[in-house]
């Protein structure tokens, strides 16, 4: 799984390099027939055989190349997605479990340039990917998940300080009452309860000092909760008011409890993750309606002249668009870039032209799918940001 580190020295260490850099991303879903369709007689996946016509077509130094169809033919991929970028000196790989925007990576294509590091398809899956922390509430012990780019991996520090005589004590003394509520009636039974309960709270107050603590070294956004209704809601009643505000999901216990795996965490989450996600983009798009623009000219427009600070787009935006080599002005109308181009406009892919626009005119890319891009495209003619003014 990438970490914060990893995504620091991406974006401050390779993003800056004055190059030549080669920047490769390759398909290597095992699911993709033409990942995983050999060609007659050959001994190399059809992706490494790509990888090499492709380097050689960029003049991408043999040394280079060599480093790279290495590691592309010896080192197994763990994931849909690989990106490698590399120099003489060199060589960072990072696997994802995941697509990537822009770049068309689904029928086994391959993107790559040879000159100045492009990360940008990288980047942006890293930012439109919300980190996850899924805390599993179990009277056994409780446990912390970190979920990010389609992976998941367990926290085995989280809640260690705990002393384990408490998880036995929480476990052998639930108050008769529910959680949250005081016993009533002045029986011994009662009382019993109130201590418990009151103990309860403290513990439970504990854990949430604790689990405030994890979600900032993770960076973690979004907090789904599961376990028990009434002891996810209790707990996060307890939690501090910042941290509350990300929780964005209470599950149930999986069927083995405290014992569930990690990748039953994971698939018990997906469809939460997915839902919550769709509904964050189905509000980006309420908010456009009430006080966006729209349309791709309008948006192009807007965005060069640095009014835009959220583009919003489909995953993947089909089309292109006219700009000009020595000033970069783009437009879908040829005739306007004509009348502000030096030299001859040039035809390019929408996409990838969208994304550098927005990165030098420091707008941040919102992307949109499913139904919510069918609404932009219906909607709002493809394209739609948010002014800063």
């Amino acid at each position: 799984m990438i970490g914060k580190e990893e995504v620091r020295r991406l974006k401050e260490d390779i993003a800056f390099r004055s190059g030549p850099l080669l920047s490769l991303y390759v398909a290597t879903n095992p699911a993709d027939p033409n990942v995983t369709d050999y060609s007659a007689g050959s001994k190399n996946k059809p992706y490494v055989i790509r990888a090499k016509d492709t380097m050689k077509e960029l003049g991408v130094p043999a040394g280079v190349q060599k480093r790279v169809l290495d590691r592309l033919e010896h080192d197994v991929a763990a994931g849909r997605t690989r990106a490698i970028f590399a120099d003489e000196g060199e060589l960072h790989v990072y696997d994802l479990n995941v697509d990537l925007p822009v770049v068309d990576l689904a029928s086994g294509g391959l993107e790559a340039r040879w000159g100045e590091p492009y990360v940008l398809p990288l980047v942006l899956a890293l930012d439109e990917y919300e980190r996850y922390a899924v805390v599993l509430l179990d009277e056994e012990r409780w446990r912390l998940f970190e979920v990010y780019l389609g992976e998941v991996r367990e926290l085995a520090d989280a809640f260690r300080a705990v002393d384990p005589g408490q998880w036995r004590q929480l476990a052998e003394a639930k108050p008769g009452t529910p959680m949250g509520v005081a016993a009533r009636g002045g029986s011994g039974r009662d009382k019993y309860d109130r201590r418990m309960l009151a103990w309860t709270h403290r513990f439970y107050r504990q854990l949430a000092a604790e689990t405030a603590h994890w979600l900032e070294r993770l960076g973690a956004e979004r907090l789904i909760l599961m376990g028990v209704p009434e002891e996810t809601r209790y707990f996060a009643d307890l939690l501090p008011k910042a941290v509350r505000e990300r929780v964005v999901a209470h599950l149930p216990l999986p069927a083995r409890g405290s014992k569930v795996s990690p990748a039953e965490v994971l698939r018990a989450v997906e469809q939460a993750i997915s839902e919550v996600e769709r509904q964050k983009e189905a509000e980006l798009l309420d908010r456009v309606r009430e006080e966006g623009l729209w349309g791709t000219e309008q948006v192009l427009e807007d965005l060069q002249l640095g009014r835009v600070y959220a583009l919003v787009m489909p995953w993947r935006p089909e089309g292109e668009v006219w700009v000009c080599p020595e000033t970069g002005y783009a437009s879908l109308d040829r005739a306007k870039v004509e009348a502000v181009c030096p030299g001859e406009p040039e035809r390019t892919d929408l996409a990838s032209t969208l994304v550098e626009l927005a990165t030098l005119f420091g707008a941040r890319v919102e992307f949109v799918r499913g139904d919510n891009a069918d609404r932009l495209k219906d909607e709002f003619g493809g394209l739609a940001g948010l002014k800063r003014w």
